[in-house]
């Protein structure tokens, strides 16, 4: 694994694989220009897709491809990798499969990894991966099309446009099955939870959510994890599983030896009356300050009402909200159980 200090040098040396990418491919493209002026089509256009079309091909084993930066918390030690890696996903690429050879054997391919793909239609149109180095749009391999970061448009071979085109950062195994993030969990009712991961369709194994390593998850369990929304409608980075929240949840392969997580905080369906309800996500012990015992039921719920809606920054309880969108994706796409109010809460507050 790296070191925060290796991985500083990783990105300096990303950065600059990148730079490089780019002044090669201006320079190959500009001499082609030149020099196969009349082997080109007739259309200026179509000859400039296909000489970024084959540049890109051909380049494609030289360039660096940036993988996300993934927020990963302080209390997770992330060690350096051993000399002699038994092949979860080190630097030296070493997981089964690979040549034995010497100096010359390429690094085999990653059993999972993260893209960019490009979405249209409220994210039900998958048009395509989305390379940002050459603005191209492949499907299968093959260019589908190109995309225009500043206007978020989509412009296919044949010329059709997408306007409202979306970017969004997905994780994909070997096959390009786009996976979704899961916990690992001590089995129990209400589970325990580890940390996260994904497990990939291509061949089983599971993988941490920090830096892909591959993991032996055998006696434990997997548990549906869904993203959050913060106050201002940002995704948050963390989960919901089973009615509580975690803030962190991309965490490193060595989650299972730190035993079970603490959760930050837990969901609450707020039935507020009229048809307005609300899937609120709470801080831990957000309303452990009211006195039960003294105030009666519509005094309580007033209390926690003030909490909910209370509007300073800093004094504030509510983390944010479930992502009904994702909730939405989980359930009727991915075949997960719906929750009781569409809201996967660990309790209720209704308006007494």
């Amino acid at each position: 694994m790296l070191s925060r200090t290796r991985a500083q040098s990783r990105w300096w040396q990303l950065g600059q694989s990148m730079a490089e990418y780019l002044v090669v491919m201006a320079a190959l493209v500009g001499g082609l220009l030149v020099a196969n002026r009349g082997a080109c089509p007739d259309h200026y256009e179509d000859c400039i897709e296909y000489l970024l079309t084959v540049m890109h091909d051909n380049y494609d084993g030289y360039s660096a491809s940036i993988s996300a930066v993934h927020e990963y918390a302080d209390d997770y030690e992330v060690a350096e990798a051993p000399a002699s890696s038994d092949g979860d996903g080190s630097d030296d690429g070493g997981d089964g499969g690979g040549s034995a050879g010497g100096g010359g054997s390429t690094e085999p391919e990653a059993a999972i990894s993260q893209s960019t793909i490009l979405t249209s239609n409220g994210g039900f149109t998958n048009l395509g991966e989305y390379d940002p180095s050459t603005g191209l749009v492949t499907q299968n391999g093959e260019v589908v099309g190109s995309y225009d970061s500043d206007t978020g448009v989509f412009e296919a071979v044949d010329g059709g446009t997408t306007t409202n085109v979306e970017q969004v950062d997905v994780i994909t195994d070997e096959d390009g099955n786009i996976l979704q993030r899961e916990a690992v969990s001590d089995c129990g009712d209400p589970p325990g939870i580890y940390g996260f991961g994904y497990e990939s369709q291509a061949n089983g194994n599971f993988y941490d959510s920090l830096q892909f390593n591959e993991m032996d998850i055998d006696g434990f369990c997997t548990e549906t994890a869904y993203k959050v929304r913060d106050r201002q409608g940002n995704e948050d980075g963390g989960r919901i599983v089973d009615g509580y929240y975690y803030a962190v949840s991309t965490t490193p392969d060595s989650f299972l030896s730190t035993g079970v997580k603490e959760p930050d905080g837990e969901v609450v369906f707020f039935d507020l009356g009229g048809g307005v309800t609300h899937c609120a996500v709470m801080a831990a012990g957000w309303d452990s300050g009211i006195d039960t015992d003294d105030l009666s039921d519509e005094e309580i719920y007033a209390e926690q009402l003030a909490l909910l809606l209370e509007p300073d920054e800093e004094e504030t309880t509510v983390i944010g909200s479930m992502d009904a969108e994702h909730y939405t994706e989980q359930v009727y796409i991915n075949g997960e159980p719906a929750a009781s109010n569409d809201c996967v809460s660990n309790r209720v507050i209704t308006a007494p």
